[in-house]
């Protein structure tokens, strides 16, 4: 249907829909969301699947990250107008997506499919470094603490966030979500390395830079600036966030989770 945009055919007809993993280092990028004028994710992949299609599509996010987040395990969907090679659109869009993002995985997915409200869970990891020393390799991947830390204290913080809470003082001061409270699946603060420590959580849904505020206050514990019940107390809610986001280069979008029957066999 010549002339026709991915839009119009969505109206007219069902499209085949692909599910895609993207694994980027955000460092370059402002962020996942398109933005008019600005390297992003979600741009940088449309140009390339236009490039490789000759159409121009919409490609939904699992989730947005800021300037700066990266992601080993970010989901993303498109529609395309006919069904493609698998294989073969695979290693034509990693030959095409810029320096820094590669896609991982690429499968049909179920006709409706919607990357963000279809996800069971989302895991975030956040890494720290902490020597003395800076690392010129590492400072884009990790929030360097050159202090010392109390990291079993570290871990009994993060036992507190299991489970549901309201988390209005892990959001920052007027997010627009109607509702703050969140359940927590799993959280816990292990050694990565010997001097890179992991803040790991992972939740149904997660509100506006929440895992960059939750590493903070649990970073706020370790250095003995926060007590335990005082962390306590802000899982019952609040009208400011109890401690400010770490910086963005620590966090990764580790992974998405959806039911049985996503991918179209």
């Amino acid at each position: 249907m010549p002339g026709c945009s991915v839009e119009r055919l969505r109206e007219l007809k069902r499209l085949p829909r692909y599910l895609v993993t993207v694994e980027y280092s955000g460092t370059d990028f402002h962020g996942f969301q398109k933005q008019p004028g600005l390297s992003t994710v979600q741009g940088e992949m449309e140009s390339a699947i236009t490039r490789f299609t000759g159409e121009d599509v919409r490609v939904m996010g699992s989730g947005r990250t800021d300037t700066g987040v990266h992601a080993l395990g970010q989901a993303a969907a498109f529609d395309l107008s006919r069904e493609v090679d698998i294989p073969k659109a695979f290693n034509s869009l990693n030959a095409l997506l810029t320096r820094g993002i590669a896609v991982t995985k690429m499968v049909a997915a179920r006709d409706g499919f919607d990357p963000r409200r279809d996800a069971l869970w989302r895991e975030y990891r956040y890494f720290i470094l902490n020597r003395r020393a800076p690392s010129p390799v590492l400072e884009d991947y990790t929030h360097h603490v050159a202090a010392s830390l109390d990291v079993e204290l570290m871990a009994r913080a993060c036992g507190l966030f299991t489970g549901e809470h309201d988390f209005s003082a892990f959001r920052v001061k007027g997010s627009q979500e109607e509702s703050s409270v969140r359940e927590v699946l799993g959280c816990n603060f292990t050694y990565a390395r010997a001097d890179i420590l992991c803040f790991r959580v992972r939740a149904n849904a997660f509100l506006y830079r929440m895992v960059r505020i939750m590493a903070g206050a649990v970073k706020a514990v370790g250095c003995a600036r926060m007590s335990l019940g005082e962390l306590d107390s802000h899982l019952e809610g609040g009208d400011m966030p109890c401690a400010a986001p770490l910086p963005a280069c620590g966090l990764f979008l580790w992974m998405v989770e959806y039911p049985a029957g996503t991918e179209v066999e």
